[in-house]
């Protein structure tokens, strides 16, 4: 079965509709655009691109853009290297380090329908795919027994209870729904201060 790619500005569009914590963004077609976004430096550019999944692997994601003048620069670097891009999303720029990445998948499964992946994210997620599998909606008592069992999953549990996780993820599974997505990505989730901020966020539709 063939699925539309869902860009990452629709879908952090439809987390927040549905509840969900995003940095604010805008999405710029041309460089001179820069001087008209709505919020202060430092910035983190990425490009829009349906060909592009893996971004930071070409070199297609800028972090701490420091200025508007510097933001024209990169949005105009990444529209040369990729002239038929949708554009380019802004982000008001996170400090990662302060808080925790998580990874949140939401995907159909031949055997047991929908069901939500939760654990460690950024780089992280490839690498040691430590994260827990359940069939949605979650609680809190499930999510807190899942992850004590796999690796990472005490750090997550540090910066946000799981009562409050459990609701971030029946939030996205709502959205998920909603959308008539066949699979979603939420990959960073920063968890920080008690709360899920999604960063990033790649969707799949079925034709």
């Amino acid at each position: 079965m063939s699925s539309e790619i869902v860009l990452e500005h629709d879908v952090l569009t439809a987390l927040r509709e549905g509840g969900l914590k995003t940095p604010r963004f805008t999405v710029l077609e041309r460089p001179e655009e820069a001087s008209d976004v709505p919020f202060d430096p430092p910035y983190t550019v990425k490009l829009l691109h349906p060909g592009v999944a893996h971004r930071a692997r070409v070199g297609a994601i800028y972090t701490a853009v420091p200025s508007k003048e510097r933001l024209e620069r990169r949005v105009a670097e990444l529209l040369e290297r990729w002239p038929d891009a949708v554009g380019v999303i802004v982000q008001e720029h996170l400090d990662v380090v302060k808080g925790i990445e998580a990874f949140l998948g939401i995907k159909e499964d031949d055997t047991f329908g929908t069901v939500v992946l939760l654990g460690l994210g950024g780089k992280l997620v490839e690498e040691l795919r430590a994260y827990i599998v359940r069939r949605p909606p979650v609680d809190g008592e499930d999510v807190e027994r899942g992850l004590r069992r796999v690796p990472g999953g005490e750090r997550l549990l540090s910066e946000i209870g799981p009562n409050r996780l459990a609701e971030v993820v029946n939030a996205a599974h709502g959205v998920y729904k909603e959308e008539g997505w066949s699979e979603l990505d939420v990959n960073p989730l920063l968890l920080i201060d008690g709360e899920a901020i999604a960063l990033d966020g790649l969707a799949r539709k079925a034709d």
